[in-house]
């Protein structure tokens, strides 16, 4: 089990680990669904490295968020995992099982009724 990192709580934190336990990974793609949203953010792995972390939060709030895979999911190499998520301007950050920074990026903006996909290929 890889420790949790939380820096910000929701109230769909709970929602979204029982919808994780419930459908799991196994080379389809997830996505699961908060309150209000209208927007997708879609992780593709195309790397030899499992992602084991994922943090987003919107732009405007100084914490990254808590991890969106929670303590047992990973995105292994080959494999999508989405959110729908309401549109805003977001912070993103993709690590490894250790707790590296893979990819990071701020300030993305997500529109409402649109996808952004991030294609993660090697370490940044």
């Amino acid at each position: 089990m890889k420790p949790v990192t939380v820096k910000r709580w929701t109230p769909l934190l709970l929602l979204i680990g029982a919808l994780l336990l419930a459908v799991g990974c196994g080379g389809r793609r997830t996505v699961v669904v908060q309150g209000g949203a209208n927007a997708e953010f879609l992780v593709v792995n195309q790397s030899q490295i499992p992602i084991c972390y994922v943090n987003f939060s919107p732009t405007t709030d100084p914490m990254w968020g808590p991890d969106r895979l929670g303590p047992t999911e990973i995105i292994q190499p080959g494999q999508q995992r989405g959110w729908q998520l309401p549109a805003d301007t977001y912070d993103f950050r993709l690590l490894d099982c250790n707790q590296r920074s893979l990819m990071e990026r701020r300030g993305e903006p997500i529109g409402s009724s649109q996808r952004r996909t991030v294609t993660f290929r090697v370490p940044e």
